[in-house]
């Protein structure tokens, strides 16, 4: 744009701006009379605009300016001229008056098209204005400038070229005021009949610009291959979507129903019309169900919400697919009663739909190799397994997977490799062993023989029945590990162990002790090797918007009250009834001490509790009853982290104790976002306190495989609430966003969303989450239930209400506006999320990741909709997958019911079983295991002890893990000091002195390994009594109102971060909330003091003024009582005796002929103590000085 300025000598060009750059007029220009401005295009084709600009008269208005064009018939140019006005400071000088003005230019209206087709727009003018229609192409997901739209002058059509074979159109006045949504109906013409389509207008006007989005309220994406219809719950009209259309079909309501809550029917080929449903539910999906006489259709359906947030994206997909990971073509066919011999082909590497013709919990099907006659067992297709299929040489087998969620089922078909076998047998005894299936025939395996056994009849229970000598007909059902001993016959006694091999689990009979202990890879019976142990006491963490000199958030995690704890195994914390009984006896007791009277350290207690608070030289205390144990006082750190490391085992526990996270923003509707929530106070002290957060992972390390073995984790989290308000929304959103809110990425965006019409069926996350990486077997994994108390404010300010909040927090608001939902205050809805839990299962790391992410935050969506909006979903809100009978109440249980182990605790319970029948082999015995011989088979390598394989393992050691999970899968000392002595063949180092402690010495918890560990003394490690824990004096209760942890910290006026003072923070509070931040305005916060002991009487000092502020008893708001500033003092506060005396100027009186004496004014204010008094003055005269 050219910049022109009127001069003594005419117009005159002073200069160009650049698209999107800042041009600074110069001075000479500025101040020539009459002060104006003229703008126009830089090329020929305009003039300059007819009106100019004043800056001096201009008080903050918008004006529109148009340039006429050269050539006469074309449309004159339009734009908005924007002026902002600073207020700006004098050098060295408090005087606000001069002022900078930057005008900014906008053009009039922008025009996006946000639907997945090119569209063209043509501008008409009115009549009087000069020019014939200007046309203009838009592709899809672009932004247009409408640099000759005039608002409120002009219309414009759109036209929609080739949309299901016919030509749209639509016309539209162009008014500066209309709704933000509005309904806009295109028609095309079939022939003579005409056809109506409502798209979505979506208008923002910001700085005089009009902003217009067009685009479709729902895509619909037809991924399954069969013809769909759909239709609306509002109208008979039927839009057909067609097999092979890979295009957005776009789907919408009558206007009328535009923003109501509405529904939508499915159908395919001419089957039945489904059951209504939702198409609003964003986030969520399900299936939909189509009947016809022959054929039952289930349909998947996803729908997901448009970056914009005006468009949902409905996508729909077969219910079951079929993946091909094999190299063979695969034909799969349903088992039904009337064979029809049809097949579904699905080629090396591709997905394909698959419609079974029955319907029920159990469906079967067969697959075979094409061209081949050798077909699998029947297998089940619609519940979740692992199953190995036997074929015929050179196939060998064919592995089938089927993972069932709730708008999919993917059956997955991966080529034979031995470690997917059911199990391996392996029998390294002198006696044959014989086995099978339960109720079918049975095989036998030799001496010193492996063999590899699949299922005869995957449908049938899947339990081996073996036999051996005098034992027979023992079952396993072979998932999970198991030792066990029996005799053969009378004098030869076999073990069997039964434990994994990588992917592939083995049952092996031996009578060699040693290599049962050596199979089982008892990580319980060996000592630690490494302990790492961190605790933190508290931590907080304080989030800053430094630009805006405020603190918004603040996070802290903080330790508990006295709790006590009596030691069984370990110490473990008693009730909360007990423990508030044993700490007012303690009070009592430690008080008669300090004044010197006799105090007796045995107290009877209620609830038959006798004890003796005499310190021991363990540095315990005593219970006699009702059970005698060592008792002690402590507390729960805010954060425990122990990690443990042994040659075959990993263990890591963790606790945050207590947790909150607080909005600091000024005026907040709620001061806390989360906190926990405890338990009602009769449950709470009959239950033994719990930190906010607990997990308990035990690992076991195999040396010869990268499949880690998890055999225990759970996490445990308590209720919590979660309370929100949109000003603390809209702070966080300030902070993290950029500044420019016009995104480049709009485009990008856009082109996200278009790549979900263009992915196929084998790129959905399911499809590809069975694909790669290495797999874990979890024997035992819980997440608890997750119950959150949620609540929500429209109301609460950011701090700055002039500047338009960012499109993110629009885009909840838009979403809400078109499904008809207006969102209101929400006060405490419980959310009851199911817990999670897999036993015995392999996954790898992105399945589990999926698995878990689709259980908590499926429920959680789904909850919002039915709870919060009222909106119906697909499926049942509390996610039960189906075919289930279980209700609600079988997956969920009061956080505060949870129990969890320890990963000793545990591992002390599995040590037990193992401990009497290999005991005594991992004593002495164990240093003299011969090397083991015979047919035991490559997949054994473990307990091979060549030097081939100990060199390989040395390098792989030295090796540096890639990432975390592999650190954590290889780490730790114990692995790198090796299990392996050097290369003499020897399978563990002889354990010395397991003779002296005896077997009991392997199970002494907290980390006593077998031998010679020194146990850190764990008493008397702190003494709990001692001066250094006065801080801990909040005994384990809570209250029904959480409070902030802090007051907001105060941030001078330079800017700068200090480290945060309580006592400045406290006062700024009190600043900030005296009588609606009245004179925080102005004033800044220098000290205070409560001056009477329940603080309710506050002198508070300002960088202008005194103030005497009290707090008022029934609503708790600060009132001030009296103020003076500086100039209205006399002389500065001086200290009296008894306090402060202000000695307050006297008001000019009405001059008489004659006085008729003067009065002096002054306040006093009591202040006991000398020193503060003199402080408080120091401070004051500090401030006056200054401000002289």
């Amino acid at each position: 744009m050219e910049v022109w300025c009127q001069t003594d000598t005419g117009l005159e060009k002073c200069g160009e701006v650049a698209p999107s750059q800042v041009f600074n007029v110069p001075l000479e220009f500025v101040y020539s009379q009459p002060n104006v401005m003229f703008f126009k295009p830089s090329n020929a084709r305009y003039h300059l605009s007819k009106t100019p600009v004043s800056w001096k008269q201009n008080q903050g208005k918008m004006q529109i300016l148009t340039c006429e064009a050269t050539q006469e018939g074309h449309q004159s140019f339009c734009m908005n001229v924007v002026p902002e006005i600073e207020q700006i400071y004098y050098e060295d000088t408090s005087d606000l008056t001069p002022k900078t003005y930057m005008f900014h230019l906008h053009p009039t209206v922008i025009f996006q098209n946000l639907l997945p087709y090119d569209v063209e727009i043509t501008l008409e003018q009115e009549k009087k204005a000069k020019g014939t229609d200007s046309s203009l192409k838009i592709p899809q997901g672009d932004k247009k400038h409408l640099l000759t739209a005039l608002v409120g002058h002009c219309a414009f059509e759109v036209k929609l070229s080739q949309y299901q074979g016919k030509d749209w159109y639509a016309k539209k006045s162009l008014e500066s005021s209309t709704d933000v949504l509005t309904s806009w109906t295109f028609q095309a013409y079939e022939q003579s009949t005409e056809c109506t389509m409502a798209l979505g207008l979506h208008t923002a006007t910001h700085s005089g610009q009009v902003n217009l989005s067009l685009y479709s309220p729902y895509w619909m994406i037809n991924k399954t291959g069969l013809p769909l219809g759909y239709k609306s719950s509002d109208s008979d009209v039927i839009i057909s979507h067609p097999a092979d259309l890979e295009e957005v079909v776009m789907f919408s309501f009558k206007p009328k129903a535009f923003l109501q809550k509405k529904k939508a029917s499915l159908r395919v080929y001419e089957t039945e019309w489904s059951d209504k449903f939702s198409l609003d539910t964003v986030g969520s999906s399900g299936t939909v169900t189509c009947k016809s006489k022959a054929q039952t259709f289930e349909i998947g359906v996803q729908i997901t919400l448009a970056n914009s947030g005006l468009t949902k994206i409905v996508v729909f997909t077969p219910y079951y697919l079929l993946v091909n990971r094999t190299q063979y073509v695969l034909q799969c066919s349903e088992i039904i009663p009337q064979d029809t011999g049809e097949s579904t082909e699905v080629h090396m590497g591709q997905c394909e739909p698959f419609w079974p013709m029955q319907n029920g919990k159990k469906m079967h099907m067969k697959v075979k190799v094409k061209d081949s006659d050798h077909e699998t067992q029947a297998f089940l297709f619609n519940q979740e397994h692992t199953t190995l299929l036997r074929l015929n040489y050179p196939i060998g087998g064919i592995n089938v997977s089927s993972q069932v969620t709730e708008s999919t089922v993917v059956i997955t078909f991966e080529d034979f490799r031995q470690c997917l076998s059911a199990v391996r047998l392996v029998n390294h005894t002198d006696i044959p062993v014989k086995y099978g299936q339960k109720d079918k025939e049975t095989q036998t395996v030799g001496p010193m023989e492996t063999v590899l056994y699949v299922w005869e009849n995957p449908l049938e229970e899947r339990k081996l029945v073996w036999s051996c000598g005098k034992k027979e007909k023992q079952k396993d059902d072979l998932i999970k590990d198991g030792l066990g001993d029996f005799f053969a016959d009378s004098d030869t006694k076999i073990f069997w162990v039964s434990f994994l091999d990588g992917e592939q689990r083995v049952l092996m009979f031996t009578q060699d002790i040693a290599l049962a202990a050596m199979a089982q890879e008892a990580g319980e019976l060996e000592r630690i090797e490494q302990e790492i142990t961190l605790s933190l006491q508290g931590l907080g963490l304080s989030l800053v918007n430094n630009y805006k000199k405020r603190e918004i958030a603040y996070l802290g995690i903080t330790s508990s009250g006295i709790v006590w704890e009596e030691k069984r195994k370990r110490f473990k914390a008693l009730k909360l009834k007990q423990c508030k009984a044993l700490e007012v006896a303690f009070q009592k007791y430690q008080n008669d001490l300090a004044i010197g009277r006799r105090a007796n350290p045995k107290h009877t207690l209620e609830g038959k509790m006798e004890v003796d608070f005499t310190v021991l030289p363990s540095g315990n205390m005593m219970m006699y009853k009702p059970n005698k144990r060592p008792l002690r006082r402590s507390f729960q750190e805010g954060v425990w982290l122990q990690y443990k490391t042994s040659p075959h085992q990993l263990q890591f526990h963790a606790k945050i104790n207590r947790l909150q996270f607080d909005n600091q923003v000024p005026a907040c509707v709620f001061p806390t976002v989360l906190a926990p929530i405890p338990p009602p106070k009769s449950v709470a002290a009959e239950s033994v306190p719990k930190p906010f957060t607990e997990m308990s992972v035990m690992l076991r390390k195999h040396e010869h495989t990268t499949v880690m073995q998890v055999k225990y984790c759970k996490v445990l989290i308590q209720a919590m609430a979660v309370k929100v308000d949109q000003g603390f929304l809209n702070a966080m959103i300030e902070m993290f966003m950029p500044e420019n809110a016009e995104k480049e990425s709009e485009l990008e965006e856009f082109q996200e969303d278009l790549k979900v019409v263009q992915s196929k069926l084998r790129d959905m996350s399911i499809c590809q989450a069975s694909a790669s990486g290495a797999k874990n077997f979890y024997d035992i994994l819980h997440f608890s239930p997750i119950k959150i108390h949620i609540s929500f404010s429209l109301h609460g300010t950011s701090g700055d209400s002039s500047k338009p909040t960012g499109l993110q927090s629009n885009v909840v608001n838009l979403f809400l506006q078109s499904v008809g939902v207006v969102l209101t205050d929400v006060q405490d809805v419980v959310f009851k999320l199911g817990y999670f839990e897999r036993n015995y299962k392999l996954y790898n790391q992105s399945q589990l990741t999926n698995e878990l992410v689709r259980h908590y935050s499926g429920q959680a969506i789904k909850q919002m909709y039915v709870l919060v909006l009222g909106l119906d979903v697909l499926g049942n809100p509390f996610g039960v997958i189906r075919g289930l009978a279980q209700g609600v109440e079988d997956l969920f249980y009061e956080p505060y019911q949870g129990a969890i182990q320890g990963p000793e605790e545990f591992a002390e319970g599995l040590a037990l079983g193992v401990r009497s029948l290999l005991g005594h082999a991992v004593g002495g015995a164990a240093g003299a295991v011969s090397k083991i011989t015979g047919a035991v088979g490559k997949g054994l390598a473990a307990l091979t002890l060549d030097d081939d394989y100990q060199k390989k393992r040395r390098e792989a050691m030295n090796k540096r893990p890639a990432d975390l999970k592999e650190g954590l899968a290889r780490g730790g000392k114990g692995l790198v000091m090796g299990v392996f002595d050097g290369v003499t063949g020897i399978v563990r180092k002889p354990v010395e002195g397991a003779q002296q402690e005896g077997v009991g010495g392997f199970f002494k918890g907290l980390g006593k390994g077998l031998v010679g560990v020194v146990t850190r003394p764990t008493s008397g490690v702190i003494d709990f009594a001692s001066s250094s824990f006065e801080g801990i004096k909040r005994v384990a209760e809570m209250t029904d109102e959480v409070h902030r942890l802090r007051p907001p910290r105060m941030i001078k006026s330079d800017g700068v971060l200090t480290p945060y003072c309580y006592r400045e923070a406290e006062g700024n509070g009190i600043l900030q909330d005296l009588e609606k931040a009245k004179y925080a305005k102005t004033d800044t916060y220098v000290a205070h003091l409560a001056v009477t002991k329940d603080k309710k009487n506050v002198f508070l000092v300002t960088d202008k003024r005194v103030i005497f502020v009290n707090k008022g008893d029934i609503f708790g708001q600060w009132d001030c009582e009296w103020q003076y500033q500086w100039a209205e003092l006399r002389e500065p506060p001086s200290v009296t005796p008894k306090g402060v005396l202000v000695a307050l100027r006297e008001k000019q009186k009405k001059s008489f002929p004659f006085s008729i004496g003067s009065s002096k004014s002054e306040k006093f204010v009591l202040i006991p103590d000398p020193k503060t008094a003199e402080w408080i003055v120091g401070e004051i005269r500090d401030a006056i000085a200054r401000w002289k």
